[in-house]
């Protein structure tokens, strides 16, 4: 699955600000450009009410979600129990987002911070690849994740790296990359994630990807 950037609220996420709760939205047929209006409204209005998530929002532009956009707000859990303006904000949520797309999904995961990218700016990549594995053992996942890591930034083929787990909404057996590239010259540097991952769960000897 890749992604195109479409907005961003915010830069940089805090240390403690690890839990990404993320909601999937299909625009109704015809409302395309009235819900990515809509939805920059809805920023917006976040804004000028001085409001200051972590918030990011993609466009999938590959794969069986083509054209969906994948919201995304990092968090503590402590801020997941206050709502800001609550009244407010379901209002102005009502008005612009709600009368153009269903919601098809949510989930929250959970950023591992010493196995991604030491800061949030390439998030901001052109180009997002997201990957979703489904794994038989995470402790032995996350050992061939930190290689596969290791080696991207070794030879310098890859260097926005962001792994996360799935907490809730979701299979708990998965992790999920994503890897940020500013053009498709650089995305073509991961075309071989799925022989780099078994050439380490070789090296390992172990085998926690199902094919």
């Amino acid at each position: 699955m890749t992604l195109v950037a479409f907005c961003f609220l915010q830069q940089v996420f805090g240390q403690e600000k690890n839990i990404a709760k993320c909601w999937l939205w299909k625009p109704k047929e015809g409302h395309e450009q009235d819900f990515e209006d809509g939805y920059s409204k809805h920023f917006n209005w976040h804004k000028k009410n001085g409001d200051s998530p972590v918030w990011y929002c993609w466009q999938f532009v590959s794969g069986s979600r083509y054209g969906q956009f994948l919201d995304v707000s990092f968090n503590s859990w402590k801020d997941l129990d206050v709502s800001f303006k609550p009244d407010e904000d379901n209002k102005d949520y009502q008005r612009n987002i709600v009368p153009f797309a269903e919601l098809q999904t949510s989930f929250k995961l959970n950023l591992l911070q010493d196995l991604s990218s030491k800061d949030s700016f390439g998030l901001h990549s052109k180009y997002m690849r997201l990957v979703t594995m489904t794994v038989n053992d995470i402790p032995s996942a996350l050992k061939v994740i930190a290689r596969l890591k290791e080696n991207y930034f070794s030879n310098s083929s890859l260097k926005n790296f962001f792994t996360y787990e799935m907490v809730d909404g979701g299979h708990i057996d998965q992790i999920l990359l994503m890897l940020g590239f500013n053009s498709y010259s650089e995305f073509g540097k991961s075309e071989s994630l799925q022989e780099n991952i078994n050439a380490i769960e070789n090296s390992l000897k172990i085998k926690v990807i199902p094919q």
